[in-house]
């Protein structure tokens, strides 16, 4: 019998309320290269108190802090990489790094060709742009371009050493205005003002031509990361719409600040900067490094360019409906002249741009992929509110479909964060999870050691990095470096009364234990991204295995005929669905929508639908792995579907899908027992209505998975239609 449900309440419905009365948002997400969690003022640089405490210099980031203030700061955001492409190619797929093509140092290969934040909010009717630093076009040819992932426009760097260098012409770096190379127009252009500007004038241009549309930038700057680079002059007076940096749009004067001399303006608060360094005041205070001014001029600059964005918003009358994310890629870089630099580089020690926390970029302590975050919407989002709820970046594509009015793709990893922005309704928990290798394409290593900094921890210092982990359980952090095989330990921290990471709490009394850090890292990921792990081969544990268990599961014989099960009173067959009404633009995660009914199906039934078009189905069974091995899976359907076991992605059967055809899992190593597994299907208006899921493994050849092997918890209410 199906359940016609006359009332239901979703987390999605709770979490909407606090947008009810607000109309769609521009969105701007901006991505700074390398700012670290201490970088920012409101984070750590004002507590070091440097007008009175010499010994611990400081720079200041006024603009940044008035955004904390008018919004909400993350404090335990994460990146999902300590590095750039992964971390990019993450945030843009909304999935985490257990599923992203893009991992460790795959920088300039091409994203996969599947949803992105981009494609979803052109779906919602955005208007699409990014400016700035890419990384992720994969070759010559560009596969990877924006514009081929659903942006509309794109000006800037195409490959990511591009970035590391800030005047494009004068040190003879490569730059994109969509497919056509524009570098030769670029005179003495900062890449800081020239983003801001370029940003600015696409939003003016947008606003008075496309007055009702909502806009997407994802504005990537290439700041302060790489060469030292500074301005050619000071941060124009002014902002938004007649101050700040302008763009001319003149080949050789692009920018109103492309003059004087590049890379010599010092910020006047940092160009005669003196420190106690001995912290001794009867002697004399000594000059800041170059490369310490330098930091804290291109930071102070990031700081200018966002309280010009903020003017222009305001100028523009859209600023109370304009949602704004600042944060950064990963944690500070302390990159000892790689790359051919000629000006140093930033040693993070001295302003501790890690902040309180242990790591820097290619670490997975919190300093390595903690990241500050700050979100300003003021028509929804309360000032001055501090969230200390984990997430990561694959939440933010779930985020935006929610704020633009449509579902997020199953396929994401992602939970809504609007709940957490708002203060209003109730947070979904989400995946927090990194897995990060130094080794290169080359076979070599990048900086393989976590820094002997003296103000780490003595068990972080000197950590050797390999392979690592880290994911968050239980509100417990479980992290491992140098992960060389399948019982490397995980090291298990509270991180959110112990930041640095100082004790290991591994083994104690209610603490997630090792078996348990390794359970569900095996169930949220999948191998792939054309790379090796150890721990690619281990078998999924199920959630209730066949041997050496109390349930009365027995293992049957299989032959290519006679496939059965003995099951124990507290199992029955069949599959737990709900039906849902409405032309999906995708295969959706539809527990945030609201079901049209809902039931018990002995099998993957499409006859539970409760319409013949426009309709989606998910259900949601225990799939019987009879034997402990590899399997693998093929699904077929007629619009679109997506499979997931546990929490790992299965079958992608969602964008770009060719109705009819078969799509296959890759090997998948099963523990045998009994592993969660949910379908959602979505149907438009094909002719015919077909799901059917095959597998094969251990002494089972391809074959329909049979409905015997799809069991649910019996429930006195449930009945199965005959």
């Amino acid at each position: 019998m199906i359940r016609v449900l006359t009332a239901f309440l979703s987390a999605a419905t709770l979490a909407t309320s606090a947008l009810a009365d607000a109309p769609r948002p521009n969105i701007i997400f901006v991505l700074t290269d390398d700012t670290g969690f201490g970088d920012i003022g409101v984070y750590f640089q004002n507590s070091r108190d440097f007008a009175n405490t010499r010994n611990l210099p400081a720079f200041g980031t006024p603009g940044l802090d008035t955004m904390a203030a008018q919004g909400l700061r993350m404090d335990h955001h994460y990146t999902p990489a300590p590095v750039c492409a992964p971390a990019r190619a993450s945030f843009l797929l909304g999935v985490h790094q257990g599923h992203a093509n893009v991992r460790d140092n795959q920088f300039d290969k091409a994203i996969s060709d599947n949803h992105t934040v981009a494609t979803v909010l052109k779906e919602a009717g955005y208007a699409t742009a990014v400016i700035g630093k890419w990384g992720l076009a994969g070759g010559p040819d560009f596969p990877g371009h924006p514009l081929n992932r659903g942006f509309d426009y794109f000006f800037g760097n195409m490959d990511h050493l591009d970035a590391h260098y800030h005047y494009p012409k004068e040190q003879g770096r490569v730059f994109y205005e969509n497919f056509n190379e524009i570098s030769d127009d670029l005179d003495k252009c900062y890449s800081t003002d020239l983003a801001t500007a370029r940003t600015k004038k696409w939003i003016v241009d947008h606003v008075e031509e496309n007055p009702d549309q909502p806009f997407f930038i994802y504005l990537a700057y290439a700041a302060p990361h790489a060469q030292l680079n500074v301005p050619t002059g000071p941060y124009p007076e002014g902002g938004g719409l007649t101050g700040g940096v302008q763009w001319n749009g003149t080949p050789g004067n692009m920018i109103n600040t492309a003059n004087g001399t590049i890379d010599s303006w010092i910020h006047p608060a940092y160009a005669d900067a003196t420190w106690d360094h001995d912290n001794d005041p009867e002697t004399p205070e000594i000059d800041w490094p170059s490369t310490a001014r330098r930091h804290a001029t291109m930071m102070r600059r990031l700081d200018d360019a966002m309280t010009d964005l903020f003017q222009l918003l305001a100028d523009l009358d859209i600023d109370d409906n304009t949602l704004v994310i600042f944060t950064s890629d990963n944690g500070p870089h302390d990159e000892a002249g790689a790359g051919g630099r000629s000006i140093g580089w930033q040693d993070p020690q001295f302003f501790r741009s890690y902040g309180p926390l242990d790591g820097i970029k290619r670490d997975i302590w919190e300093g390595g992929i903690r990241v500050p975050t700050l979100v300003r919407w003021p028509d929804v989002i309360p000032a001055g509110r501090v969230s200390t709820h984990p997430s990561q970046f694959h939440d933010w594509l779930p985020t935006f479909a929610e704020v633009a009015g449509l579902p997020m793709p199953f396929r994401s990893d992602g939970v809504s964060l609007v709940p957490d922005l708002t203060g209003t309704g109730t947070q979904r928990e989400g995946v927090v999870y990194v897995e990060y290798d130094t080794l290169r394409c080359d076979g070599s290593r990048a900086q393989n050691h976590t820094p002997k900094y003296a103000d780490f921890h003595p068990s972080n210092r000197g950590a050797a990095r390999n392979l690592m982990q880290a994911v968050f359980l239980d509100g417990f952090k479980g992290v491992r470096y140098n992960t060389n095989s399948i019982n490397t330990p995980f090291r298990v921290y509270d991180v959110a009364n112990d930041p640095q990471e100082t004790t290991n709490l591994a083994g104690q009394q209610g603490v997630p234990s090792q078996e348990d850090f390794e359970a569900y890292t095996a169930r949220i990921r999948r191998a792939g991204g054309g790379v090796s792990r150890v721990f690619d081969s281990v078998q999924i544990p199920a959630v209730t295995p066949i041997e050496g268990t109390s349930a009365a599961i027995l293992r049957a014989d299989f032959n290519e005929h006679d496939i059965g099960i003995e099951m124990p009173d507290s199992m029955k067959q069949g599959l737990r669905f709900a039906a849902y009404e409405g032309n999906f633009p995708w295969v959706p995660d539809f527990t945030t929508e609201t079901p049209a009914a809902e039931g018990v199906a002995a099998n993957l039934d499409l006859s539970v639908r409760t319409r013949d078009k426009a309709i989606g189905i998910a259900f949601e069974s225990l799939l019987l792995i009879p034997a402990s091995g590899t399997y693998t899976f093929f699904l077929t359907t007629d619009t679109g579907a997506f499979v997931r076991l546990h929490d790992a992605q299965l079958i992608d059967a969602d964008f770009g899908y060719l109705g009819g055809s078969e799509m296959s899992s890759a090997s998948i190593p099963l523990e045998a027992g009994l592993h969660p597994i949910r379908i959602h299907y979505r149907h438009g208006d094909a002719a015919t209505h077909t799901l059917d899921l095959q597998w094969q493994g251990p002494g089972i050849p391809k074959q329909t998975v049979p409905a015997d092997h799809l069991l649910i918890e019996n429930q006195p209410t449930d009945s199965i239609p005959e």
